[in-house]
């Protein structure tokens, strides 16, 4: 089938005038009206299925961050667009229960590839595919209506989903809903522990025996808690590891107590980490697992997987106005397709051993850097004022962000930790480019990381050496 889209109301010259070009005066208005913060760069044109990315002046600019982890098979890969705009020229929307190709495949294709026997997709993203999870996990344990849920972790900015992430005091202003159905447990940061233990000698013990006091300790009893919400990796958080030991060990837990493990893999998943999955890296299988980012090659969507023994959700449950949206869900099916077909898993594999080794070889010459850790191409590192206390380098981190900005590399940091009007920490630089950057692309971005490293250690009195 041949596509042919031909504008029956407007013309061609005029729909891409439209889209494509803006005069400062409409910028200005549209700021001014805005009810939520901007960037100030104004983003035009991705290289097609590419790492580059070009601003409104025409910068070049190598994207380090995928757009929020989610373009791993870069900006408007042609498969993906072609897909999305063939499936919109056939049939753009549909009411959430009716079947159509493209989700029917979609289901049957994450099973084959993530090994869960039932699969619930929505075109909200990650947060809804979180807030599924936690429906099915009290639909499939009546009365239980508390959830565990890690420090600095993140899982959706819902008005349920806030109150489940780390507390953002003065950034978020307005009251959270739900607070009382999420308890807090230690995440395992063995960079920086918070029982001073040292990983691996520690073999995990006080981290899983914390959560275990948790269960008996700090809830309702055991009966009340439905599920345990965890990124694998955490993400927001500094992109820091949990041991595999660890994430067995809570798995083991949940089935102890009689709740659900719930992996939240929204950054993590669709061959970020050199894996289709952490699960799948670990050798592990949690109750549930949810999907978005890079699921969807650039366009909204989110998936909660589930084990064959639990119950599914009724219409009324699950049901939303633009949930059984064709358009995003072609996009994504072909998008798996074209990471089985570039071999992106192990791409990200190689590709990120490579990058972690030139970080290490950074850290070694740079004393701002305390730590560099992380999966395939979801990577980080940790700026500390000293090497012993690992202190926060908070400024420095932001400046070196913004240096590398201006050299043509875009990073991104960890959010923050605020103790009163004091940011503690947001001093983790996030790497996490397309995983089809050119081997060119990602050392000259990683090279303009150290060049400002260097600018930033040299400005601050740090101890360097060039390569």
């Amino acid at each position: 089938m041949v596509l042919e889209l031909k504008p029956s109301v407007l013309s061609e010259e005029e729909i891409r005038s439209i889209l494509t070009t803006i005069d400062e005066n409409t910028i200005k208005e549209a700021k001014r009206i805005c009810l939520t913060s901007l960037e100030e760069t104004i983003l035009v044109r991705g290289e097609p299925g590419g790492a580059v990315v070009y601003d409104i002046r025409g910068r070049r600019i190598i994207d380090m961050t995928s757009q929020a982890w989610t373009l791993n098979v870069g900006y408007s890969h042609p498969d993906v667009v072609y897909s999305a705009a063939l499936q919109a020229s056939l049939l753009n929307h549909v009411r959430y229960g009716f079947p159509t190709i493209p989700r029917l495949k979609l289901m049957v294709k994450l099973k084959e590839i993530y090994g869960y026997e039932r699969v619930a997709l929505n075109t909200q993203g990650g947060g809804w595919a979180i807030e599924t999870a936690m429906k099915l996990a009290m639909v499939n344990k009546p009365g239980a209506d508390t959830f565990l849920v890690a420090w600095r972790g993140y899982h959706g900015n819902s008005l349920a989903l806030t109150a489940a992430s780390h507390p953002l005091p003065g950034l978020i202003r307005y009251k959270l809903f739900g607070e009382e159905r999420f308890v807090r447990f230690p995440y395992p940061y063995c960079y920086r522990c918070p029982f001073k233990a040292k990983y691996p000698d520690c073999a995990v013990d006080p981290c899983l025996s914390f959560v275990e006091k948790t269960i008996k300790y700090s809830t309702r009893g055991v009966g009340a808690i439905a599920g345990l919400i965890i990124e694998p990796i955490l993400g927001p958080g500094g992109v820091v590891p949990a041991p595999r030991e660890y994430l067995k060990g809570v798995i083991e837990l949940g089935e102890k107590y009689g709740f659900y493990v719930i992996f939240d893999e929204a950054q993590t998943a669709n061959g970020r980490v050199g894996a289709w999955s952490v699960a799948h890296l670990h050798g592990l299988k949690p109750d549930m697992m949810t999907l978005t980012k890079g699921l969807g090659g650039g366009f909204p969507i989110g998936a909660t997987l589930a084990k064959g023994t639990i119950k599914g959700l009724s219409y009324p449950e699950e049901h939303t106005t633009f949930g059984g949206n064709p358009v995003p869900y072609a996009a994504a099916l072909i998008n798996l397709y074209v990471i089985e077909r570039l071999n992106l898993v192990e791409r990200a594999r190689v590709m990120g051993e490579y990058a972690l080794k030139r970080l290490h070889d950074m850290m070694e010459r740079i004393e701002l850097i305390g730590d560099v850790r992380g999966y395939g191409l979801y990577l980080s590192v940790d700026l500390v004022k000293s090497r012993e206390t690992k202190e926060p380098a908070t400024e420095e981190a932001e400046e070196v962000v913004k240096l590398a900005f201006e050299k043509g590399a875009l990073y991104a940091l960890d959010m923050p930790d605020i103790l009163g009007d004091e940011v503690t920490m947001r001093n983790v630089i996030k790497i996490r480019p397309p995983l089809v950057i050119a081997k060119e692309e990602l050392d000259e971005a990683l090279s303009i990381l150290e060049e400002s490293l260097i600018e930033v250690s040299r400005e601050y009195g740090y101890k360097y050496s060039k390569a």
